[in-house]
């Protein structure tokens, strides 16, 4: 859970190819008017005549100035077109829900910003420049820019090339997926056996959404410090990921000693609807994300087990992290321990199941892919608490059955039932432990 939605929307903010490039560009003109003005000033004086590359006429000065900003005009356009074909072979082959990953990319972001701001400055110092002036120190500050520029799109290419690799793209989701999962877990909480013994046994007085959309975020401090300003208890119902349709409680008020209106009102504030999920703090989004690539992986038309594969390995990795602590505390108390907030957090059997669910069923059949299914459920259980093996031991269960279904070679079978008992081995070690 977002603890402000302020940052939440400053990030949501300059993502794009918008703010970045936007602020860039204006840095660009300001810098420009700058340069000029020093240049007017001869703040600089001497300096000029010891240093001979600063020694250009002003018909030279224009020239370049002009040969600069038609360049960058012409290189932003092949970057915004090699960016577009980036984008529809990513939407292809890896998957339309990672786009914004690629224009949240700073590097992306950074080689607009950066030849925009070339552009630009070029363009206002041959503008303002006179036909008897010199602009020494503005042409050699933009010859600067320029040959950044260069350097630059240079590594953009490069960083692009690397980015359209399925394995690299794996990898940056299951970073983003580990990211919201430390930030569930960031207090290290405990779930308790009695905590929903707190939930308040009257109805309540539900809030409605007032818009349609997905949670994209919850401010539990905000929710906290209301729920005592109005000494009240909040049940949060709606959590990040779920649809809410207008009209629908999103939570339940009880026992409200102050302004009802005020704390329903603060609620609305603290639950961000928007059109579409978000990869800030949505686990199972993130889950999807990798998913997502393994089943268009799998699919008969691609058929491509190793990036399915490739998926499983990084995919369990980051489920082993959850595996490993202790479930996050829905229940959300006072300095005083009275009962404020309740959270609908999601389960961690909900995430495994999310996860591993959707690939054991198109992996059916695939033996190569099973086996590893089965080794990542392995790997998982030599780190996970006891309490948790059991959903493990669920998930290899479901295996077992498709596999007498799905797989007839008796030799396939034979491998596949050994990998299933080093499993069920490793499982059963795992529920000595606490």
């Amino acid at each position: 859970m977002f603890k402000s939605l302020s940052l939440l929307r400053l990030q949501r903010m300059v993502r794009g190819f918008l703010f970045v490039p936007a602020v860039m560009a204006i840095c660009g003109l300001v810098m420009a008017g700058a340069a000029v003005s020093i240049d007017r000033m001869n703040v600089l004086g001497s300096a000029y005549d010891a240093l001979p590359f600063l020694n250009i006429s002003t018909s030279g000065a224009r020239a370049v100035l002009g040969t600069i900003a038609g360049a960058m005009m012409t290189v932003i356009s092949l970057v915004y077109s090699l960016t577009l074909v980036v984008f529809t072979l990513a939407a292809g082959n890896i998957g339309p829900r990672l786009l914004e990953t690629f224009t949240d990319n700073r590097v992306n972001q950074s080689t607009i910003g950066l030849l925009g701001a070339t552009f630009l400055y070029s363009l206002f110092v041959l503008y303002v420049v006179g036909e008897n002036e010199v602009p020494r120190l503005s042409v050699a500050i933009a010859i600067l820019l320029a040959t950044t520029s260069f350097f630059w799109v240079v590594y953009f290419v490069h960083d692009t090339a690397r980015r359209v690799m399925v394995d690299n793209e794996i990898a940056r989701t299951q970073r983003s997926l580990r990211s919201a999962i430390d930030r569930l877990l960031a207090d290290e909480p405990k779930e308790e056996p009695d905590d929903r013994n707190a939930i308040p046994d009257d109805e309540g007085e539900p809030v409605l959404a007032r818009t349609s959309g997905y949670v994209t975020a919850v401010q539990a401090e905000a929710l906290l410090r209301n729920a005592v300003e109005y000494d009240g208890f909040v049940r949060v119902i709606a959590r990040p990921g779920h649809f809410i349709i207008a009209g629908t409680p999103i939570a339940v008020l009880h026992r409200i000693a102050g302004d009802r209106e005020a704390l329903a009102e603060a609620v609305h504030r603290s639950v961000l609807l928007a059109d579409a999920r978000s990869a800030d703090g949505d686990i199972l989004f993130n889950v999807h994300l990798n998913v997502e690539i393994a089943l268009r992986a799998l699919s008969p038309g691609i058929n491509d087990s190793y990036t399915a594969i490739s998926a499983l390995d990084q995919l369990s990795a980051s489920l082993a992290i959850i595996l490993q602590r202790g479930a996050p505390s829905s229940l959300i108390t006072d300095k005083e321990d009275n009962p404020r907030v309740w959270l609908e957090l999601i389960e961690l059997k909900e995430i495994v199941g999310t996860a591993l669910h959707p690939m054991r069923r198109a992996a059916s059949g695939n033996v190569m892919v099973v086996l590893r299914l089965i080794q990542a459920i392995g790997r998982m259980g030599l780190v996970c608490r006891g309490d948790h093996a059991a959903i493990l031991r669920t998930h290899l269960r479901l295996i077992a059955t498709d596999a007498k279904i799905a797989v007839r070679n008796r030799d396939d079978r034979a491998e596949v039932a050994h990998e299933l008992y080093k499993a069920h081995r490793i499982l059963k070690d795992a529920d000595r432990r606490s």
